[in-house]
């Protein structure tokens, strides 16, 4: 992180941040969402980054952040992976990904406690958000998990969101996926993206419709079935910060929603 010495972020961690509650109605104050909103409209199709958290890097867990990216890469629609070398400081990653016309940018990678992490970073007004994988499990260990129709952006259901703090959580989730036009009818050609918050979680499910023959007596029919595409996790927000989009400094928000977990 730049601007941030190795002893500064191992301080840090020996004091865990949470956030309370996704109703804390300061958590989001203060960002410009002028420009995300457009996302959110279709106006503007998003671009992600994703790519791992070099900075704090241990060999007392093992890292699962390139399996995190590889995921989230098939859950995001138009992002790409970017391989980081070890000497590129945020502030490098952040003015590249501009450069690129990313709209935002994923940082994956396991804490020196084991957990698996991703802090997502709005490159449109430097919101960033920093979520602790509760569940995370890959379309590899999901039964019969089918593959996304190829070259359609799913359809995101999003539920749960209704405080204006948990709608900001939402929004930088949203700006991930490309708008797609309302349909009253499931389509087989479209997946469905499912977004739902629950106590302070964030749910994330991903399904297509499948055709089944169905043979009942001499006769047979066609039925359309949910079918699950993954991954499949759950997320924790356990921090929010103001990125410096020109050199990658971050500032927590928001002190008071804090409290120490010991």
């Amino acid at each position: 992180m730049s601007g941030t010495t190795m002893a500064e972020y191992e301080a840090a961690l020996k004091i865990h941040l949470k956030i309370k509650s996704l109703d804390d109605d300061d958590l989001w104050e203060g960002f410009d969402w002028d420009e995300t909103d457009k996302i959110l409209s279709g106006e503007i199709k998003p671009k992600t980054l994703i790519t791992t958290y070099l900075f704090g890097y241990t060999r007392q867990k093992p890292q699962k952040g390139t399996l995190i990216a590889e995921e989230m890469l098939s859950v995001f629609p138009n992002s790409k992976y970017m391989n980081r070398r070890r000497n590129s400081e945020l502030g490098q990653v952040i003015k590249f990904a501009k450069k690129k016309g990313f709209t935002s940018l994923i940082l994956a990678h396991t804490n020196n406690l084991g957990n698996d992490e991703i802090r997502i970073i709005n490159l449109l007004n430097g919101a960033s958000a920093s979520f602790i994988f509760i569940e995370l499990v890959p379309r590899i260990d999901i039964p019969n998990c089918a593959k996304p129709p190829s070259r359609r952006y799913p359809r995101l259901h999003v539920r749960g969101f209704d405080s204006p703090a948990s709608v900001g959580t939402a929004r930088m989730i949203q700006s991930l996926f490309p708008k797609v036009p309302h349909s009253r009818r499931p389509s087989r050609l479209r997946s469905i993206a499912w977004l739902e918050q629950q106590r302070n979680h964030v749910f994330f499910r991903h399904h297509r419709l499948c055709s089944e023959e169905v043979i009942g007596g001499e006769r047979s029919s066609v039925s359309t079935q949910p079918q699950e595409c993954g991954p499949r996790f759950t997320l924790k927000l356990m921090g929010v910060d103001r990125v410096s989009l020109d050199t990658g400094n971050m500032k927590l928000i928001g002190a008071g929603n804090f409290t120490a977990k010991t």
